[in-house]
This record gives C-alpha cells, sequence and structure tokens, in this order.
C-alpha cells in the first residue's frame, strides 16, 4: 500500500521533470542518455513527446520491466567511450550519488553537446530537512543509494564549473503539486539546466554541424 502511494505521487514528479526538460531537447533526430534512468518511466514520457530521440539508459541496477534499452554499471565511470551521445541526462539521481562532481565530469566526457542536470537545491537547514524526507519517502525499500547529498546554488555553479560544464539555460522553482502541498514540498527546490561541455572548437563546431543548436 506504501509503495503504491509512492508510485501515484511519482507520477506527478516525472510529469513535472518531462515539463521543464522537452522543452531543452533539440528537434530532430539525437541521441540520449538517460544516467540513472530505473525502469525507463521518465524517458519513455520524453519519448513519447519527442519520437526522434534515441535514447539508451544505464543505471546501478536495472529493472526487468525497464522501458527503453539499458545496461549497467558500477556508479562512477560510465560504460561508454568519449561523446558517445548528443545528449546525457541526470534526472533526480546526483544526489544518490557519493561524488556527483565526479559524475558530473563523466557526463561531460560522453555528452557530444548537451548535459541537462534535474536536481535539487537547498540553501537552508529546514530544505534539507525536507529534501532527506522526501527522498527517503521515495526511496526506502528500493535499494537505491540514499547519501542525501543535496548540494546549494554555489555549490551546483561551482561543481559544474570542475566538470567542465558551461551553463547555457536554466529553469528553476518548479512547481509539481496542488497549494497549499507545494509550498512544503516543492517551494524552490527543484530546478533543471542546460550545460554545455567546453571541448575544443573542433570537435564543438563538428558535432553542431550534425546536431544544429535549437535555441539558434
Amino acid at each position: 500500500m506504501f509503495r503504491a502511494l509512492v508510485v501515484r505521487g511519482d507520477r506527478r514528479r516525472l510529469d513535472g521533470i518531462a515539463n521543464a526538460v522537452v522543452p531543452m531537447l533539440p528537434d530532430g533526430d539525437a541521441s540520449l542518455l538517460d544516467v540513472g534512468c530505473g525502469n525507463g518511466v521518465l524517458a519513455a514520457r520524453l519519448q513519447q513527446r519527442k519520437p526522434d530521440l534515441r535514447i539508451e539508459g544505464v543505471d546501478v541496477a536495472v529493472p526487468p520491466d525497464g522501458r527503453i534499452r539499458s545496461s549497467v554499471y558500477d556508479g562512477r565511470t560510465l560504460p561508454f567511450p568519449d561523446d558517445a551521445f548528443d545528449l546525457v541526462l541526470c534526472a533526480d539521481m546526483l544526489h544518490h550519488t557519493d561524488n556527483p562532481q565526479r559524475m558530473l565530469r563523466e557526463a561531460a566526457r560522453v555528452a557530444r553537446s548537451w548535459v541537462i542536470v534535474k536536481d535539487h537545491v537547498v540553501e537552508t537547514r529546514w530544505q534539507r530537512l525536507t529534501m532527506t524526507a522526501l527522498d527517503w519517502i521515495g526511496n526506502v525499500g528500493t535499494g537505491v543509494p540514499m547519501p542525501f547529498n543535496f548540494l546549494s546554488s554555489q555549490q551546483w555553479r561551482d561543481a559544474f564549473g570542475r566538470a567542465g560544464l558551461r551553463m547555457e539555460e536554466e529553469r528553476s522553482g518548479l512547481r509539481y503539486w496542488f497549494w497549499p502541498l507545494t509550498e512544503l514540498v516543492d517551494r524552490d527546490m527543484h530546478f533543471v539546466v542546460k550545460l554545455r561541455p567546453t571541448r575544443p572548437a573542433s570537435i564543438a563546431e563538428s558535432s553542431e554541424s550534425h546536431h544544429p543548436d535549437p535555441d539558434a
């Protein structure tokens, strides 16, 4: 019963993430790696709205009922060569890692054009307690690691810079829930950013010649 209620509530979260991420995706054919894909439900939502996306997933454990082609990795190193995908998506998974910085560097390594990050930002003790409680409720009993590695906005900016990622677009203050619940569990703690890996111009230009910048 408890898990059923959590799953029902998670649909609103997934819809909210999809609504925020889809406008950042390119039009036309593109490959996307969903890091921390779980059962692929979010990826399936994205593919419904962007049918030309070719999505592959990777996670520390892949359930048998997955919606997309997925592979297992060790939670540290992505099992793909450099520039393997047009985009890499890290949705609500970096705070589940022991070292978000390392994972961002890996995302930047395998992304040809963009890295999209959806996660949480905590600035106060109350926000940290709120996100810790919600994370525990949503993942207890699933085997998902829960180091509760939530960062402040400044820590995120520092992490992006050290990973060689330049912020190009940001949406913050995402809201999933109806009032008054949104004031408790949403507030200003959700964000999504579109980041460009910094690399030699010849590589970036080659990648863009095949996949034009959707914002241009």
